[in-house]
């Protein structure tokens, strides 16, 4: 059966600038934190989750939220999570399906509670099956923001 290779792109938002959630995350992690971006790679196409929802666009070329990095200084890594016997109809189809769901509309985008990363993870095991999973870095990247957002709010509740 014919297969098609599946990767995830890891942008290190901390080289831009005039990234749009830097700030966010800035009052969450310490300045010496890497901010990290995925998105999946498969069958030609980019497709990533943020604020805008489920975008596509060609791998390689600079997303919109890279705002002053060409690709080769933005992307850290790019790794291979897997194959997947879906065909590209049958990906943009999957793609469709995902932006209509509710869970993955824009206003759903939580930079640290329903981020890239999510979706990412979701996509992966849609293509690929459920054992395909994503690089520890991102898990670890989620766990920290997690673990930093709830000092983050137990320090702003307690000095207010």
């Amino acid at each position: 059966m014919y297969t098609n290779s599946v990767e995830i792109f890891i942008y290190d938002l901390n080289k831009d600038s005039h990234c749009w959630c830097k700030d966010e995350f800035l009052q969450i992690l310490t300045d010496d934190e890497v901010i990290l971006h995925s998105s999946i790679v498969v069958h030609g196409s980019e497709y990533s989750y943020g604020e805008n929802g489920i975008e596509q666009h060609k791998p390689k070329l600079r997303p919109q939220y890279v705002t002053d990095l060409d690709f080769e200084e933005a992307v850290s890594r790019i790794k291979l999570v897997g194959k997947t016997h879906l065909t590209k109809i049958e990906v943009e189809l999957l793609v469709e399906k995902l932006k209509n769901d509710a869970n993955w509309l824009a206003c759903k985008f939580n930079p640290v509670e329903h981020n890239c990363h999510h979706f990412s993870d979701l996509f992966i095991k849609l293509l690929c099956g459920v054992g395909a999973v994503l690089p520890a870095e991102i898990y670890n990247f989620n766990k920290n923001l997690l673990e930093h957002r709830e000092s983050w709010i137990y320090e702003f509740c307690v000095n207010n």
